[in-house]
């Protein structure tokens, strides 16, 4: 520390830091997307140097840093800690915010924009003619949509935007 006698600190000011060697803290950074489905006692998993270990959720800091959209929470370990871990090292975490599910997944695309998540393009079998499907979504990742009803797996689909289509029933293929 660098103190001196006398001097004022003023509440909230960082005075040192306190770093506990007989063990790791793991401070996980999360979209601020996930805050009302992150709390303490929820377990992730991360993979290291070929075993996957686990993390519980200690504390959760609720309160969104601004301009980065993200909050923290403290995780500890669960079990075996790594032997190689090191202090400052970064870790890809996997939280479990739910039970593991089947689902149908849609890549996401312009197609929302235009139908609103409402229907689809999908290929006849051939591949030649796609028509409009009904369909109904759910959740919804970065990355995908959760298809729960008017799709199959395997379905074949137009997810580029429809901006050009007009008020087609049909699209022919070419």
């Amino acid at each position: 520390m660098d103190a001196e006698v006398g001097e004022n600190v003023t509440k909230g000011q960082r005075l040192g830091e306190i770093d506990v060697l007989t063990g790791f803290k793991v401070k996980v950074t999360i979209d601020e997307h996930y805050i009302a489905r992150v709390y303490k006692g929820l377990t992730g998993t991360f993979d290291f140097a070929d075993k996957t270990y686990k993390l519980v959720i200690k504390k959760v800091y609720e309160q969104v840093k601004a301009g980065t959209g993200q909050f923290q929470v403290d995780m500890q370990f669960v079990g075996d800690v790594p032997k190689d871990i090191r202090v400052g090292q970064t870790l890809q975490i996997r939280l479990a915010l739910s039970d593991p599910t089947q689902a149908i997944l849609l890549p996401k695309g312009g197609f929302f924009q235009t139908t609103g998540g409402n229907w689809i393009f999908k290929l006849d079998p051939s591949g030649k003619v796609a028509y409009r499907q009904d369909i109904q979504l759910n959740r919804a990742s970065p990355d995908f949509y959760e298809v729960i009803g008017g799709l199959k797996p395997g379905d074949k689909v137009i997810t580029s935007s429809y901006d050009t289509y007009g008020d087609n029933q049909e699209l022919v293929l070419k």
